[in-house]
């Protein structure tokens, strides 16, 4: 048995019975956790914890380590002197024998270096596309960038979402272990009717520059006979064109807005979407995407956010060029070929994303041995194996 530990401060937010928004590196980091869990072995995570927090059932056993608290340590430094030793103190105490990190940062760097030296190794997950090129560089600056590869090429295994991003992890450190693993989905029991339009468009994520917001607008705006359902919450540091964007959505009569939905209310929504509507600037590998696959609901994007041409060569939804593209291929669509979107939907997400395969697969790489396809039992029947690795 393994023994892994998994550093996410919004990781509480999926685990506790009032759930809050959180990003899709939170939810990847949870389909690993659970399938870890599944495939028998120990899970331990840090995240923020408090007094009187209810778990949901199936997370009640997990190890659970507090995060640090935000107003301990020499103000303005407080990183050097209580927040990464308090890191250090945990790995030397835990002894995991992998550290998982979600999100690749500056202190990814720092979390390599304390790895090392206590003989940890170290799983960095590439969760955004925007990460791995200068596209960094519109949120953080270059030393940020510089730390954050320098910690990826300290890390012991890369973990990345699609083939652009293994192709440019590989070129920048060509001697890494490295693969590519789709993001896990596991099953979880949609309850009662969320009272849904019929046949809406549904736009699902949070609120944040990256989303485009303004396309959603222009799209809205273009088709007034098409219901959209917009499910969501502003980022914490929403910027003020995102706002005047949901603003100016709120006003268009077919946009509805449903707010923050909690992970049991996701697929019942998307269940009764017609499609799930994507119009962000650039994805890793939304989450979403299986999400609405798992219920069979086809997906509308733009060929920017295709992670590896999926969509459209597998015949999963609409990829569009531009709004008026959009508008066409929507009005032309038929029964018959809508209903053949749906099936692949289907077929593909049972082939690719089983928590429980991924796991199995991800535990293969680590171990630097052969992933041999173990069929596993779901409702009687056996779940279809996974494509060979890809590294």
């Amino acid at each position: 048995m393994l023994h892994f530990l998994f550093i996410d401060d919004k990781l509480i937010d999926l685990l506790t019975v009032e759930e809050k928004p959180s990003g899709g590196a939170a939810v990847q980091a949870l389909g690993w956790v659970k399938g870890l869990q599944d495939e028998g072995h120990r899970v331990s995570i840090v995240t923020r914890t408090s007094p009187g927090q209810k778990l949901k059932q199936e997370f009640e056993d997990l190890d659970l380590i507090p995060f640090y608290d935000d107003n301990k340590g020499i103000k303005k430094i407080r990183w050097a002197t209580y927040r990464l030793p308090y890191f250090y103190k945990i790995f030397k105490e835990v002894r995991p024998d992998y550290v998982y990190v979600g999100i690749p940062s500056w202190s990814t760097f720092y979390f390599a270096l304390m790895c090392k030296a206590l003989g940890i190794k170290l799983i960095v997950r590439i969760s955004s596309d925007g990460l791995v090129d200068n596209r960094i560089l519109s949120k953080y600056s270059k030393s940020h960038k510089f730390l954050q590869a320098m910690g990826l090429s300290l890390s012991e295994t890369i973990l990345c979402q699609n083939e652009y991003q293994l192709a440019q992890i590989q070129k920048r450190f060509p001697n890494k272990k490295t693969v590519k693993l789709s993001n896990p989905i596991f099953p979880y029991t949609p309850p009662v009717n969320l009272g849904m339009p019929k046949n809406a468009i549904v736009w699902l994520g949070l609120f944040k520059p990256e989303k485009n917001l303004k396309l959603l607008f222009e799209i809205a705006t273009l088709m007034p006979e098409q219901e959209f359902v917009v499910a969501g919450k502003e980022e914490k540091n929403i910027n003020s064109i995102t706002r005047a964007y949901v603003k100016q959505l709120k006003t268009l009569p077919n946009v509805k807005f449903i707010g923050f939905l909690q992970r049991h209310e996701v697929l019942p929504v998307l269940a009764q979407a017609k499609f799930l509507l994507n119009t962000s600037h650039y994805e890793g590998f939304s989450n979403t995407f299986l999400e609405a696959m798992y219920v069979g609901t086809p997906i509308i994007s733009s060929g920017r956010v295709n992670p590896d041409g999926i969509i459209s060569t597998h015949k999963l939804g609409i990829i569009y060029a531009t709004r008026e593209d959009l508008q066409l291929q929507l009005e032309s669509l038929d029964t018959k070929k809508y209903d053949k979107m749906r099936s692949h939907c289907l077929d593909y997400i049972s082939a690719h994303h089983n928590h429980r395969l991924l796991t199995q697969k991800l535990l293969a790489f680590l171990e630097n041995r052969p992933f041999i396809n173990v069929e596993i039992q779901k409702d009687g029947k056996k779940e279809k194996a996974l494509p060979d690795m890809a590294s």
